[in-house]
C-alpha cells in the first residue's frame, strides 16, 4: 500500500512538473541585454532603415548624386547588415524580423515627401542618422565585450564617415 501511494505522488508530482518543463524548453530564449547585444539590435534597425530609405532615395531624387548616394547606402547597409545578422546569430542574439515603427514612419515620411522637397529631407535627415550612428558604434567600440560584435564596429565606422563626408559635400553643392 505505501509503495502505491508513494508511486501516486511521484507519477503526480511528474505531471505537475512535465508541462512547466516542456513549455521551458519551448521557449525560446531570454533576451541578452548587455551593451553588445544592444548595438547588434540597433545596427540591425539601422540598416534597415538605410536599405529602405536608400532604396526610396535612389528612385525619388532630383539629383542624380543624391539617387547615387541612396543606392550606395542601401548596398553598404546590406553588406554590414549581413555581418551583423551573422554575428548575432552566433552569438544567440535575437533580431527583429522587420523594421521596427521608428523606421517604418521614416520610410513613410519619405515616400509622402513630393519630389521638389526630397532631397533636401534626405540630406538633412541622412546627416542625422548618421551623426547618431557614430556615436552608438563609437560607445560600441568603448563599452562593447565581445571581438566580434567590436570587429563590425570598426568595420561600420570609416563606412559611416564617408557617407558623411559625401553628406556634406552634396549638401555644400
Amino acid at each position: 500500500m505505501r509503495l502505491q501511494r508513494l508511486a501516486t505522488v511521484v507519477g503526480l508530482i511528474a505531471a505537475l512538473i512535465a508541462p512547466a518543463t516542456a513549455a521551458s524548453a519551448m521557449a525560446p530564449p531570454a533576451r541578452r541585454l548587455d551593451p553588445d547585444a544592444a548595438f547588434l539590435r540597433t545596427a540591425h534597425q539601422g540598416n534597415l532603415a538605410q536599405i529602405a530609405l536608400g532604396r526610396i532615395a535612389a528612385r525619388k531624387a532630383a539629383d542624380p548624386r543624391i539617387r547615387r548616394l541612396g543606392a550606395r547606402f542601401a548596398a553598404d547597409s546590406e553588406h554590414l547588415d549581413a555581418a551583423v545578422r551573422q554575428v548575432a546569430a552566433s552569438l544567440h542574439v535575437e533580431l527583429d524580423t522587420a523594421p521596427n515603427s521608428t523606421v517604418q514612419q521614416g520610410v513613410a515620411l519619405y515616400r509622402s515627401t513630393a519630389r521638389p522637397g526630397f532631397d533636401r529631407l534626405f540630406l538633412t535627415t541622412q546627416a542625422s542618422l548618421h551623426a547618431q550612428a557614430a556615436r552608438v558604434i563609437r560607445a560600441e567600440l568603448t563599452d562593447g565585450d565581445e571581438a566580434e560584435v567590436r570587429q563590425i564596429a570598426r568595420g561600420a565606422l570609416p563606412i559611416v564617415k564617408r557617407h558623411r563626408a559625401a553628406l556634406r559635400t552634396a549638401a555644400r553643392d
